[in-house]
């Protein structure tokens, strides 16, 4: 069928047109239901599930850029703003939330990102300068290198890792990630892990408040 009719044809039927509001919806629905972010109980359980067994890995871009903004800085100029301290604290105690002991952290060397991770984590965390150089790096390699089994994997890094990650997985790349957001990836055993969604920093604050989250 030409398109041009089928859309007519749609807006003269008021039911193919409710029958297709609905399958866009159950489409997005079923794409928001493998989000961790997601507020359905049961991906909440699954999520809680993968990090249990230390099968996720997540990618963390640093907090907002002093250098980037007119807020006052932290401390360096080439660090993040003050008003994100807090920010990366929360976020480090939402992720802290699921545990720990079987989780290894590793931050860009950049100050942007070393300040976040060790304001997340409250301590210093170990520099990898592949979470820098990753735009022309092996990225999902790398990644694999430094994942062990039956551990999780925090890295702290920049905007341009999750591109790379992305192209590594020939995927398409996503919109530039926000400030502190996080990109989800679940591991399923062999080269290329599961990408499983991104979770803003609002929405960890309310995945740590559920009681299921241990």
């Amino acid at each position: 069928m030409n398109p041009t009719h089928a859309v007519r044809s749609i807006a003269r039927n008021p039911y193919l047109a409710l029958l297709l509001l609905t399958g866009i919806t159950l489409a997005l629905c079923a794409w928001r239901s493998i989000l961790p972010g997601s507020l359905d109980n049961p991906d909440r359980n699954a999520f809680q599930q993968r990090w249990t067994q230390g099968g996720v890995i997540l990618l963390v871009r640093h907090m907002e850029r002093c250098d980037r903004s007119s807020a006052p800085c932290l401390g360096a100029a080439d660090g993040i703003t003050a008003r994100a301290a807090e920010l990366a604290k929360g976020l480090g105690r939402a992720i802290a939330h699921y545990g720990l002991a079987t989780t290894d952290i590793y931050s860009s060397p950049l100050t942007r990102t070393a300040q976040t991770a060790d304001l997340m984590f409250e301590h210093s965390v170990a520099r990898q300068d592949w979470l820098f150089t990753c735009k022309n790096d092996d990225l999902l390699g790398r990644i694999r290198q430094h994942k062990t089994a039956r551990r999780n994997l925090v890295l702290v890094t920049h905007s341009e890792c999750f591109d790379r990650l992305m192209d590594n997985l020939n995927k398409p790349e996503g919109e530039t990630p926000e400030y502190g957001e996080t990109l989800v990836l679940f591991d399923t055993g062999g080269r290329s892990p599961w990408v499983a969604g991104e979770i803003e920093v609002p929405d960890w604050a309310e995945l740590a408040r559920q009681p299921n989250a241990g």
